[in-house]
């Protein structure tokens, strides 16, 4: 094995430089290689040891020698910082650069050791052959790639260890880039480059109010290039080629950088809130009972939890124990579950959701409304109660909480709910500007000439050509007010409807397409089965009439008025 122990950026190492964090498997997730294709096979759960796995993290199985080049970052994380043309992990297609190394095993013991510094990682590469079982976790965010390659010769050198670092106390640099927890005397150390220390490092040499010693200089430097502290891998006497990935560098670059407005959870960051309001805050779920106890030091009375059983099991939660913790600490827990990432779900639960939130303001309760993540869900239900409830422009309600919390709510099932509450107290038809959009969608013959008719176009009366769209498709899109409507095809002449939307027949026997755009808000929202229809339907999100600000205002208190003050369920 081979060791670079120079540093990229030097850190204060501790007794706490290797993160510990228990990994259990549930389901053995086995690699088997036959004639270097590799294959998936699901493997029955062990009678006496039970294994549970986070729902980011994966394992395979790899033949010696793995193709592996292992990294130490400067939060003692031990991630796959390369791959070897053409070698085992490679082959498996499953294992990315940056995929953090959680637990190994080899092929003659089935228990599984946690990696929790370089000295574990060593341990499971001195055998030269056999098979190895990795437990390996996904970043929750896209892993800097491009940054690898953007090392110059001076972040070489210091990866080959050729820029040396000093030190004569071990619990700043350890010798071995393990933690320790020996002290000996006065701390300090040197290195031969000023830019590559951290903060951490220069609190020990200053006062306790940040006075620089006078025996130390300090100059300024800039970050860190990256956060590597050293590279490994096995003995290999070859002249090996290393990659990063078997995709083009470039494209992955832009990816990167398309991502970047993108937010991620990160479960193993804890339960995370934002205030909203004097009595509002919103935030991730509750983990432990020292969340729930951090609850009740702001006050929180009520929690309004968006999180299903199932998911709560999945990230490792005891439900019963935060409940029993709840109720020690006087904090009253509703539950409401909302699938995760099913936006008609969403749509169909947020007025009752709104209606709870209300119902929980109103008896003077200081809430928390939390989901898994946080982003979602929970920003979501605090949204529309802003917007429905005060009187507040969707998109006002949106930049305020957005503003104040991290999150990426589902706004289009918000402007959905909306106009389902308002169809709940108007009349048969809605009275004011168009509410979606809709793309008619004709899948006949290349070179048709295909229009659109119907009881929206002046009473069947004026036709609307349709554009093709390449192939048999067709389409025509028409923005109208929630409703039911008629409408067929004219193909070259000839009336048709088509068998790809839903069809009524009239009174004299004539078959017309039929759509009907938005639904009626209810306090119990049923899920009803979708109807075949090759059509797409969009909201419209927009201001408001001064009516349908009214319509809206008294469709969401009617549902609130309708839960019970007391259990709150439905009357």
């Amino acid at each position: 094995m081979s060791l670079c122990t120079g540093l990229i950026s030097s850190l204060i190492w501790g007794s706490d430089l290797s993160s510990n964090g228990g990994i259990e498997l549930i389901v053995r997730r086995k690699f088997k290689f036959n004639r270097s294709i590799p294959r998936v096979y699901a493997m029955s759960k062990d009678n006496e040891t039970t294994y549970k796995m986070n729902l980011n993290e994966y394992m395979v199985t790899l033949e010696k020698p793995l193709g592996i080049r292992f990294a130490l970052s400067v939060h003692g994380n031990v991630f796959v910082h390369s791959l070897r043309k053409g070698g085992n992990a490679e082959k498996s297609r499953i294992i990315m650069v940056g995929d953090s190394l959680k637990k190994a095993s080899d092929s003659s013991d089935a228990q599984f050791i946690e990696i929790k510094d370089i000295g574990d990682a060593q341990s499971m590469l001195k055998e030269k052959s056999g098979s190895f079982s990795l437990v390996l976790e996904r970043p929750f965010s896209p892993f800097p790639i491009q940054e690898l390659l953007l090392m110059n010769d001076l972040d070489i050198l210091f990866n080959r260890g050729r820029v040396p670092v000093a030190t004569w106390s071990k619990t700043l640099v350890a010798s071995v880039l393990q933690g320790s927890c020996e002290r000996n005397g006065n701390p300090g150390f040197v290195v031969f480059s000023s830019k590559f220390l951290v903060s951490q490092a220069w609190k020990v040499l200053t006062g306790p109010n940040g006075s620089r010693d006078p025996h130390v200089q300090r100059n300024t430097f800039p970050a860190p290039l990256n956060q590597l502290v050293c590279i490994f891998t096995l003995e290999d006497s070859t002249d090996s080629e290393w990659t990063h990935g078997s995709f083009p560098l470039g494209e992955y670059t832009k990816a990167i950088d398309r991502s970047k407005g993108e937010i991620y959870y990160n479960h193993s960051l804890g339960m995370q809130y934002s205030k909203i309001t004097e009595q509002l805050y919103v935030g991730s779920c509750i983990q432990t009972e020292t969340d729930v106890e951090a609850l009740a030091s702001l006050g929180i009375t009520a929690v309004l939890n968006f999180q299903s059983p199932i998911e709560a099991q999945n990230w490792g939660i005891n439900s019963n124990t935060i409940k029993e913790c709840c109720q020690r600490c006087n904090i009253l827990m509703v539950n409401y579950p909302i699938r995760e990432g099913d936006s008609f779900d969403m749509r169909k639960k947020l007025p009752f959701s709104v209606g709870l939130l209300l119902r929980l303001l109103k008896k003077n309760h200081r809430v928390f409304v939390t989901c898994t993540s946080g982003f979602d869900r929970s920003p979501a239900c605090v949204i529309a109660y802003l917007h429905w409830m005060t009187d507040t422009s969707l998109n006002a309600a949106y930049n305020f909480v957005t503003g104040l919390h991290s999150c990426r709510p589902d706004r289009p099932a918000i402007a959905w709910a909306s106009w389902d509450l308002i169809a709940m107290v108007e009349k048969d038809t809605h009275d004011g500007p168009p509410t979606h959009a809709v793309i008619f969608v004709w899948n006949g013959q290349e070179g048709e000439d295909v229009c659109l008719v119907g009881d929206f176009t002046g009473n069947w009366k004026d036709p609307i050509k349709a554009v093709h769209k390449g192939g048999p498709r067709y389409e025509i899109e028409v923005r109208l007010p929630q409703g039911k409507y008629y409408y067929k095809y004219i193909v070259n002449g000839h009336w048709r409807h088509s068998n790809a939307s839903p069809t009524e027949s009239d009174d004299r026997g004539n078959v017309n397409n039929v759509i009907v755009i938005g639904d009626t808000a209810s306090v119990r929202p049923s899920v009803r089965q979708h109807k075949k229809d090759a059509n797409i339907v969009k909201v419209i999100e927009r201001q408001l009439t001064e009516n349908e600000r009214f319509m809206l205002a008294k469709a969401a208190r009617c549902i609130a008025f309708s839960i019970c003050p007391i259990r709150l369920v439905p009357k």
